[in-house]
């Protein structure tokens, strides 16, 4: 890859190879395939083998081919995934598995479907994704629905303050209450603290770690990766669990106006909140109606699988 063919938005976050460095990925496990035509990048496929399968998104929400052109030809596209496939196959993968970002992340996305459908992938999994598009908007509360910007209004004028952590007591506080409301919620506790830690060194510029406070007192957090040059990623947001406080305003929807306005204020276009399904795709409703209420749309997120027999 040359300076002139950079890969759109910089390249996808989870296909960067200290990603792999941070999750510990040895290096014979490694797979990037760069497609050329004509001596010009087209794009890359990345990701690590484990087992015998090839999955591009390994340890990551999602992975999928990094392209050079928005707007790329069928012939590239077509090009691309069948020389990856071809070179893996040749290197003895047996399957393959891409778990494709979202469809509203490039306008080259549609096409990357049809690609994999037409060489032979199934879909193994779709979730309900949901995201706020940033594009054009002035005032990121104009977004929200009513009854959720009067409470953030309300809660604007209360004492509060958002700070970005990097370490210390403040990330073992982010990280104990992301932890905690997973945990009540029936999840898997989540990242661990020191892998954030990681992270965050290893993207200092790209990963925002945010502590929520109240009245001096911490009441949620968030973790947020930008993805894209232009695309944030809400990876992890919750709220203190605390029964004292149930029935009163989650602060939820106060971080929920925080994110997207920093997100706004440093060039996203987008902010993908995630998935609001469960393991086996039938929606959780809670967190449809949550990010709904916070101007986020519904779009999906799938998996693709191939055999390479």
């Amino acid at each position: 890859m040359t300076a002139t063919q950079p890969l759109l938005g910089g390249g996808l976050l989870f296909c960067d190879p200290r990603f792999h460095d941070v999750n510990g990925v040895p290096a014979g496990e490694r797979r990037r395939y760069e497609h050329r035509s004509g001596g010009r990048l087209v794009g890359v496929l990345d990701g690590v083998v484990a087992d015998g399968v090839f999955v591009s998104g390994h340890s990551a929400p999602f992975g999928g081919p990094d392209l050079v052109d928005e707007a790329p030809t069928v012939e590239d596209v077509l090009g691309l995934f069948t020389g990856a496939l071809a070179a893996l196959k040749a290197d003895g993968i047996r399957r393959v598995r891409i778990l494709a970002r979202p469809p509203v992340y490039s306008a080259a996305e549609p096409l990357l479907e049809y690609a994999q459908f037409q060489l032979g992938f199934t879909v193994a999994h779709c979730d309900l994704n949901q995201h706020v598009d940033l594009a054009g908007a002035s005032d990121v509360l104009s977004l929200f629905k009513d009854r959720r910007r009067r409470y953030v209004r309300a809660a604007l004028e209360q004492q509060h303050d958002v700070v970005e952590v990097d370490g210390g007591e403040d990330l073992t506080t982010l990280h104990r209450i992301i932890a905690d409301n997973r945990v009540a919620h029936g999840r898997p506790a989540g990242l661990p603290r020191d892998y954030l830690e990681r992270m965050k060194q290893a993207f200092p510029d790209r990963v925002r770690l945010l502590l929520l406070r109240q009245e001096g007192a911490p009441v949620a957090a968030a973790v947020v990766y930008r993805v894209l040059s232009d695309v944030d990623q809400v990876v992890h947001w919750a709220d203190v669990v605390d029964p004292v406080q149930s029935g009163r305003n989650s602060p939820m929807g106060l971080l929920a106006y925080l994110v997207l306005t920093e997100s706004l204020r440093t060039g996203a276009r987008l902010v993908d909140l995630g998935p609001s399904s469960e393991k086996d795709g039938s929606p959780n409703l809670g967190l449809v109606h949550f990010k709904r209420s916070v101007g986020a749309v519904p779009g999906t997120r799938k998996v693709f699988v191939a055999g390479l027999d």
